[in-house]
């Protein structure tokens, strides 16, 4: 049962927050008035029925407008209910009504000299709060609603006073409370509590500070939301451009492992189709090794595409690729010399395995430099030499290739296309730069092209 309350209650609080801000008021408003006037009709013939029930008339009625309309339009709001309700007000309840031949309000000629309740107070304490709320600045709003209860207070002996000049002598009819009613001025101002005014005043004032606090509180849950917005925006752009990079470096390795080794197969079957005539021996050992650097770039592949199938449980660190060693990278001078370019290599003094990104950069680097001699260069000879040291990672690859010099600003024009051609440039510069460092293509001592790279210090 209470279950199903909750979820009622829910379900109603979810609509309203979704009604638009002008039917929340008219619907409150309306609420409001139904259960003041309802309130009035039951004490009216009981020992709770005010003297005058006129003026909580006109209380309950500037009640509900100002719910109404406070937020529609705050500044006229506040204007009229702080001009009007006093006026009305003291008409209603000091008997100047019925001399100015207004009978509706069904008041005596004369009633009292003082705010009849505290609750009449009401209707200046909400259009003070929903208009600061609302925006209306906290000086207008305290020189109106404060301003208004002055008038209010101080007001309502001045009209009694009024009122008694033209009252016939006999206003004891209206209750013994007026047979020592004073008729001059100066003495109905007794009528005023001062310490009621004082606190009012306080009161007044503490509900449109309040109101201006809320309107502040507003305003910066809109300012986080915003920011949380442009937060989640950027988180988003973000993510995009880390699954971009990753892409990208997917790519570059696929790419790497495919053409490092395909690239060997293709030239190894070239080179044994053109001798297998001749001699059958060496077609069957070009055969055995083509094999073999399949399943070696199979495994590779499968490898990557495994660790990138593979869902890793919350928790637990991702799993990762398994990555290369010195051995790898002295194999790859071995593939390369099985296809007739004689390699030597000088490297790092190391027993580890290569799991830095600067490490993983350096080896990817020297793989495809030994691609594009392998393929592009028509070189017989090649060298490569790591060094390592406290300045960082120096990669040189040279070779003897017969195509010549490179051009200049090789790195600048070199585009990729359907053929693929200048990926391998293109690849290598940029995982020199994403590592922080640079790389340069020039003619090399061998008579052909070096590659050189710098890395920066591993941390």
């Amino acid at each position: 049962m209470s279950s199903r309350f909750a979820d009622g209650a829910l379900r109603v609080w979810a609509l309203w927050r979704r009604m638009p801000s002008a039917q929340q008021d008219l619907l409150l408003a309306a609420l409001i008035g139904i259960v003041w006037f309802s309130g009035l009709a039951l004490i009216n013939n009981s020992g709770l029925r005010p003297a005058n029930p006129s003026v909580s008339v006109v209380t309950g009625i500037f009640l509900v407008l100002t719910v109404a309309l406070v937020r529609t339009i705050p500044r006229t709001t506040l204007v009229l209910v702080s001009l009007l309700y006093p006026l009305l007000y003291a008409s209603a309840g000091t008997g100047l009504a019925e001399q100015l031949g207004l009978t509706i309000f069904r008041a005596p000629a004369i009633s009292d000299a003082a705010l009849q309740s505290e609750l009449h107070l009401v209707p200046l304490l909400v259009v003070g709060y929903l208009a600061a709320s609302s925006g209306v600045r906290r000086l207008a709003c305290l020189f109106f609603t404060m301003g208004s209860l002055a008038a209010l207070m101080i007001g309502l002996p001045t009209v009694v006073a009024i009122v008694l000049s033209y009252s016939p002598p006999n206003i004891t009819r209206y209750g013994e409370r007026y047979r020592n009613l004073p008729t001059d001025l100066s003495s109905l101002y007794s009528y005023i509590d001062v310490s009621l005014f004082v606190f009012a005043e306080a009161l007044i004032c503490g509900m449109v500070l309040l109101g201006a606090n809320s309107l502040r509180h507003r305003k910066s849950l809109l300012v986080l939301e915003q920011r949380n917005a442009a937060l989640v925006r950027l988180r988003a752009i973000e993510a995009e451009r880390i699954a971009n990079a990753e892409r990208t470096r997917i790519a570059r390795d696929l790419h790497d492992v495919v053409s490092h080794h395909m690239s060997a197969v293709v030239i190894r079957a070239q080179a044994a189709d053109r001798v297998a005539d001749q001699n059958p021996a060496a077609l069957r050992e070009a055969v055995r090794w083509i094999a073999a650097s399949g399943k070696e770039a199979l495994t590779a592949m499968r490898e990557t595409v495994r660790v990138l199938n593979n869902a890793t449980p919350p928790g637990i660190g991702a799993e990762t690729a398994p990555v290369p060693g010195l051995p790898d990278v002295a194999r790859m001078g071995d593939r390369l010399k099985a296809v007739g370019v004689d390699v030597t290599m000088t490297l790092p003094t190391r027993t580890r395995q290569l799991t830095s990104a600067t490490d993983l950069t350096a080896v990817r680097i020297i793989q495809e430099a030994l691609t594009n001699v392998m393929v592009h260069a028509k070189a017989t000879a090649a060298h490569v030499t790591w060094q390592s040291g406290a300045q960082g990672e120096l990669l040189t690859i040279d070779d003897n290739g017969s195509g010549g010099p490179p051009p200049v600003n090789v790195l600048e024009t070199a585009r990729r296309n359907e053929s693929g051609r200048g990926n391998g440039l293109i690849g290598m510069r940029e995982r020199a730069h994403a590592s922080g460092g640079t790389l340069t293509v020039a003619a090399g001592p061998l008579g052909g092209w070096r590659v050189q790279a710098w890395l920066p210090p591993q941390r």
